[in-house]
Order: structure tokens, then C-alpha cells, then sequence
């Protein structure tokens, strides 16, 4: 028999005009955190919180810009026909494919102009990157976002695997428990996310190798998924783009070894072994 996953409420509570949404406050929080950890570690290595924050901001602008993108470049038959809803990011919709390569993007592009290193910047964004994943996965469970497939029945599956679940609409279905496993990964993944800052001496490495893992988890759970996208070469355009990042952070770590071996610098320590090696690249 599968588990009845226990509700959870799609908004928070009503504030005057102000609506809390799971979702949105979830979000916002694995967004405050990250942030929060950049000015920490700015003031731990070398005393300037603002610019390293200033780094995050960056991130967080060309990031919402990017996620936008993506999700409308994913629904672009629905936006052919409502394409006044583009720009209206308050209306909910943001894809994590374009959100990371827009947020990776608006970091490199303020480190290069500021000459902080972006090596540095970006190990401290391994472990809000898969805090925020666990997080924008409880949310979705409870907006029914990336709602899984349904199934005949909770009989054919052991729990946790299936639960009587709604979809986007309200529908409520015994289907695959999609939004859980994708929880569970971003969980999962928190604890080598912050054993990598302890174990690994070389500096560059923490965010790509928690990216790489969590957009193959992604691209695993897109088969269980029942939302409708569409599909191209074969699977779903999703995991096609799960690929895609999945390539993205594979090239990311083998560029960041490869040239760390060759080049030897300072920057290759940790920033746990002093701010004197902290210096910007």
C-alpha cells in the first residue's frame, strides 16, 4: 500500500494584500541563505561581506532573468497565444535549468569585473544549491507543481513510492511521489556538499560537484513525472535540459582540475586555511 503523504497548504496566509505562498517563501528562504553565507564567508576571509554579497545579488538578477527564459522557452506554445504573461514573473513560473546557467553567469560576470575570484565565490553556493533544491521540491509538493505520473493503484507500489497526490489542478490521484524524490535528493546531497569544504583542499570544486549529481537525480525523477512539457529527442524537454546542465558541470569540473593542476596558484586553497590565500585571482 502506498502513504498518505500528509497535506500541506499551498499558501501560508493572508497578510492585508500580501498573499504567503508555500512556494514563494520557500524559495525565498534558500534564497536569503545563500546570500547570507556569501556575506559570512566575505567577512570570514577577507572582511568585505558587501562585495561578496554584492556577488550574490548578481547572481540572484541574472538568475531570475535566466529561470524566466527557461520556463517560457519550455511553455512556448502556451505563451505564443498569452504572451502579455512573459514578463510577469509574480504569476509563478521559473525554470532551475535557466536559473543556474543565468545565476552562474551573473556571478562571473561581476567577479571578472571586480577581480574577486569567482572559484572562491562559488564553493560557498554548494551547500545553499542543494538546500535550496530540497526546498523548491517541498514547495512544488505543495502547489502540486511537478506532480509525479499516475498510477493504477498504491497497490502496485511499495510506499513511499506512490501517495494519493493533487496535481497542478487540484486533482487529487495515486501517483509517483516525483516532488519527495526531489527533496530527498536536495537532502541528500546537503551532507557532501559540506564534507566537500572539510575533505577537499582544492578551491573550486564544491558546486559543480553538487551540481552535476543533482541535475542526473533531476533527469532520473523526470520519468516519473506526470506534468506535460514537450518532448524532444525522445524524453522530456526537462531532461533533456537536465543533460545539458549535467554536461555544464562535468565541464565546469574537469576545467576547474585541470587548470588548478597547471597553474598551482593561491587560489587552489581552501579558504579554510587562511584569508592570506583568499586573495582575489
Amino acid at each position: 500500500m502506498g502513504v498518505k503523504i500528509p497535506a500541506m497548504q499551498p499558501v501560508l496566509g493572508q497578510f492585508g494584500p500580501l498573499t504567503l505562498r508555500t512556494y514563494t517563501v520557500l524559495l525565498d528562504v534558500a534564497v536569503l541563505v545563500g546570500l547570507a553565507a556569501l556575506a559570512w564567508q566575505g567577512w570570514r576571509v577577507e572582511d568585505a561581506p558587501a562585495r561578496w554579497l554584492d556577488a550574490g545579488l548578481s547572481a540572484l538578477v541574472l538568475g531570475l532573468v535566466g529561470g524566466r527564459l527557461g520556463h517560457v522557452t519550455i511553455h512556448w506554445a502556451y505563451f505564443t497565444a498569452n504572451r502579455n504573461e512573459i514578463a510577469e514573473v509574480w504569476r509563478g513560473g521559473l525554470d532551475w535549468h535557466g536559473a543556474v546557467v543565468g545565476g552562474l553567469l551573473g556571478l562571473g560576470l561581476y567577479c571578472f569585473a571586480r577581480r574577486l575570484s569567482f572559484r572562491l565565490v562559488a564553493d560557498v553556493l554548494a551547500l545553499p544549491l542543494a538546500l535550496g533544491a530540497a526546498l523548491v521540491w517541498v514547495g512544488c509538493l505543495a502547489e502540486g507543481c511537478a506532480y509525479g505520473a499516475e498510477v493504477r493503484s498504491l497497490a502496485d507500489y511499495p510506499s513511499p513510492i506512490v501517495a494519493e497526490l493533487p496535481d497542478l489542478y487540484g486533482i487529487t490521484a495515486p501517483r509517483f511521489t516525483s516532488q519527495l524524490y526531489g527533496a530527498l535528493l536536495g537532502v541528500g546531497l546537503m551532507l557532501p556538499a559540506w564534507l566537500l569544504g572539510l575533505l577537499i583542499q582544492r578551491v573550486g570544486i564544491r558546486l559543480w560537484a553538487v551540481l552535476l549529481p543533482l541535475a542526473l537525480g533531476v533527469f532520473a525523477i523526470g520519468y516519473t513525472r506526470g506534468d506535460v512539457v514537450p518532448v524532444a529527442y525522445g524524453l522530456r524537454l526537462d531532461q533533456v535540459l537536465d543533460l545539458g546542465v549535467a554536461a555544464l558541470a562535468l565541464v565546469g569540473l574537469v576545467v576547474t582540475v585541470a587548470t588548478s593542476r597547471e597553474s598551482g596558484a593561491e587560489e587552489d586553497i581552501a579558504p579554510d586555511e587562511g584569508a592570506a590565500h583568499a586573495e582575489a585571482a
